[in-house]
């Protein structure tokens, strides 16, 4: 059989309490299927942290890569925490007690292409309606529960927001037609992209990414601990061979994470004391590779930390990485609340 729903995927896009203790939850939330979990913080090594030591340790960085799972409601609360308590501790008049130590806070977003750009500054600034902005920005599915309430405090506080991504029509050429084929691109669109050509995967970052999309084809052969039917897999999109696709795809991937790092960069050579929160999947960052290392590329020295976010089975037992460290910081939330776990067990 040719290849599965992986590359699908992967071409579709491969929101507290103060002090934590034994467990954490994020309070006020309703009970419906889309409600934040359990969650326990760690630091790298497996040692107990709280939220207040990841905003601690923030102020030492130029650039936050936050790694998330994208159908964990969990993470998407936690993600607008950290972001506001950013704000409170570094960039807001109000409450920095030295105001001559305040920072410029941005956010970037891996859930908007660099191509609208434009569009979002115009709804940051007031200038178009939120029904535009949709209509015009092609946002992520489920922006309004896991996005929007970043947009929106960003909004209201007058942060600048960095639509990071590469738009996935160049993306989907790039596992279509191979890397070189960006060089047919007009100007303009170029002018969306890292700068041509783009980087190459670390051997490291190669590694690990044949070794996700191994365990990727196989739970994508199965659906809630079942088999999925031959006939319900679906095939390659370039209609190649699986190796070939699998070749490519890695050119896209590194595209993915070369744009988003280029866009960080380019804030931080705009605003060099900025502190800059950039939200993105987690596999983009994890470990140090993907985007961290495209960020030496273009600006050598960069000050960064990581920050997982990991679904687990158990918050309170610490799963270490197979190799080094997640990040500085692992937030591990409870994987019964992902949207997936929530589908199997309603499907019975």
């Amino acid at each position: 059989m040719k290849t599965n729903t992986l590359f699908l995927a992967l071409l579709l896009g491969l929101t507290l309490t103060c002090s934590i203790h034994a467990q954490d939850s994020l309070p006020g939330a309703v009970d419906t299927a889309y409600v934040a979990g359990n969650f326990r913080v760690f630091r790298g090594d497996g040692s107990s942290a709280t939220l207040d030591d990841v905003v601690t340790a923030m102020g030492a960085h130029e650039v936050v890569f936050v790694g998330e799972t994208h159908d964990d409601p969990t993470a998407h609360f936690l993600e607008t925490e950290l972001l506001t308590r950013a704000y409170a501790a570094y960039g807001s008049p109000a409450t920095v007690a030295d105001q001559t130590d305040t920072r410029r806070v941005a956010l970037s977003l891996e859930f908007f292409e660099r191509d609208v750009q434009t569009i979002l500054n115009e709804y940051l600034g007031g200038l178009i309606t939120e029904k535009a902005f949709l209509k015009d920005s092609r946002p992520w599915p489920r922006y309004q529960t896991d996005y929007r309430p970043m947009v929106e405090f960003a909004r209201e506080h007058g942060l600048d927001v960095v639509a990071a991504n590469a738009p996935r029509r160049y993306v989907s050429r790039v596992t279509l037609h191979g890397r070189a084929s960006l060089e047919n691109l007009s100007p303009e669109a170029k002018s969306t992209l890292a700068p041509l050509p783009y980087g190459n995967a670390s051997e490291t970052y190669r590694d690990q990414w044949i070794r996700m999309m191994l365990s990727v084809i196989e739970q994508e052969r199965m659906k809630c601990g079942k088999p999925i039917p031959e006939a319900e897999l679906v095939a390659s999109p370039s209609g190649g061979n699986a190796h070939e696709d699998m070749g490519r795809q890695l050119h896209s991937q590194v595209l993915w994470d070369a744009t988003m790092a280029y866009w960080v960069t380019d804030y931080l050579v705009r605003h060099p004391t900025a502190l800059v929160l950039h939200m993105v999947g987690s596999f983009h960052v994890a470990r140090g590779t993907g985007i961290p290392e495209q960020v030496e590329r273009y600006r050598p020295g960069t000050s960064s930390m990581i920050v997982m976010l990991r679904a687990v089975s158990d918050v309170d037992s610490f799963e270490a990485a197979p190799k080094g460290t997640w990040g500085d910081f692992v937030i591990q939330t409870d994987k019964s609340r992902t949207l997936e776990s929530l589908k199997c067990r309603d499907a019975g």
